[in-house]
C-alpha cells in the first residue's frame, strides 16, 4: 500500500472503499502525528466501530502503532500514529539523490571516481558481513550469503543444483534504479558474493537485461579459504 497522493475519505469508490480508507487513515496520522479512533472518524464520515475495524487492519499489517495517553479526567485513551514501516509507504527519492549525486561526480572526477566509490562500499560490506562466513564449510557460506542479501533488501535464497554447486537468486533487486545508471554497482555485488564464498561465481540471469531475477551460479575452487578480504586462511584438517 505505497501512498503517492493525499487520500481522502469523501474519495472512495466502491470496489477499493476499504483500502481508500486505509490509505486515507495513514494520510491523516502522516500529517497530525496521532490521533485517536474518535478524532480519525470524524474525518473519515464513519462511526468509531467501523473506523476501528481498519484500525484494526493497519496495526495486523504493523503499518500504525497505538499508545495510551491521560487526560486531565478519565481513563486513558488510546491514539494512533504511523510505525516506520507506515512512514515507510510514503514517496522517497532516495534512488534519484543518489543517480544524482554519482552523476555529479563524474562530472567533477571522472568515471574512475565512481567505480573507486562502489568498491570502497563493497569492501566496507565485506569487512561487516565476513565475519558471518569465516571458517565456516562451503554450503554454510553460501546460505549464509543468500541470508546477509535478504538482510539487505534482496530477498536471496540458495538452491543446490549438485555436489557442491548452487543457484543464489536474488528475487528483489535493493538498488536497481542505481544499477541502471551505473552498472559498476552489479560488478562489485558479484565481486561481493564471489569473496564471501569464496568460491567460482558466475551470473546466471540479470533483471537489468529483461530477466525477472538475478541469479548466481556458485561452485567451490580448489586451494585454502581465503578471508572477506581476500587474504588465505589456514586450511581446516578435512583440506590437508
Amino acid at each position: 500500500m505505497t501512498l503517492s497522493k493525499e487520500a481522502g475519505c469523501t474519495m472512495n469508490k466502491p470496489g477499493s472503499r476499504e483500502e481508500s480508507t486505509q490509505k486515507a487513515i495513514l494520510n491523516f496520522l502522516k500529517r497530525n502525528g496521532f490521533a485517536d479512533a474518535k478524532t480519525i472518524a470524524q474525518f473519515c464520515g464513519l462511526t468509531t466501530m467501523a473506523v476501528g475495524r481498519h484500525l484494526l487492519k493497519l496495526q495486523a499489517e504493523g503499518l500504525i502503532e497505538a499508545t495510551s495517553r491521560r487526560h486531565s479526567r478519565g481513563r486513558p485513551a488510546a491514539v494512533y500514529s504511523l510505525t516506520e514501516k507506515g512512514d515507510g509507504q510514503f514517496p522517497r527519492e532516495y534512488a534519484r539523490l543518489a543517480n544524482e549525486l554519482l552523476s555529479n561526480l563524474v562530472q567533477l572526477e571522472g568515471t574512475d571516481k565512481v567505480r573507486k566509490l562502489f568498491r570502497k562500499r563493497r569492501s566496507a560490506m565485506e569487512a561487516l558481513f565476513g565475519p558471518r562466513v569465516e571458517g565456516t564449510e562451503f554450503e554454510q557460506r553460501v546460505r549464509a550469503v543468500a541470508d546477509i542479501l535478504t538482510e539487505c533488501g534482496y530477498m536471496a535464497d540458495a538452491e543446490r543444483l549438485g555436489p557442491g554447486e548452487f543457484l543464489l537468486t536474488e528475487h528483489n533487486c535493493a538498488i536497481r534504479d542505481v544499477a541502471r545508471c551505473f552498472p559498476v554497482a552489479c560488478e562489485e555485488e558479484l565481486i561481493f558474493i564471489r569473496d564471501l564464498v569464496d568460491g567460482e561465481v558466475s551470473r546466471v540471469s540479470h533483471l537489468l537485461t529483461g530477466d525477472s531475477n538475478c541469479s548466481y551460479r556458485i561452485a567451490p575452487k580448489a586451494g585454502g579459504r581465503r578471508t572477506a578480504g581476500g587474504r588465505k586462511s589456514k586450511p581446516h584438517k578435512d583440506q590437508t
